[in-house]
């Protein structure tokens, strides 16, 4: 597809390849920078899951009760979920 981008494009004028090519590029810088976002959000997300995992084990079991949740929900809970998620 890039082939017959420039073979086409390059019969029109002769500035036509480079202009395709800067397209593709700025295309290709768009979906870094997108794909770069998400990496930094889910990297955001799990320090603040570990964070929060430390945090519930760390407390006892009465305090954890005294919370609503009990130590096989902390995983699930420092992710986010809610005891209200729950069936």
């Amino acid at each position: 597809m890039l082939e017959d981008t420039f073979c086409d494009s390059s019969r029109d004028s002769p500035t036509a390849a480079p202009s395709a090519l800067a397209a593709l590029l700025r295309a290709a810088e768009h979906r870094i920078r997108a794909s770069a976002v998400r990496l930094d959000a889910w990297l955001a997300e799990r320090r603040t899951a570990r964070t929060a995992r430390r945090d519930l084990s760390a407390m006892s079991d009465r305090e954890l009760k005294d919370i609503g949740i009990t130590r096989v929900d902390v995983e699930r809970v420092s992710w986010g979920d809610s005891n209200r998620d729950a069936p």
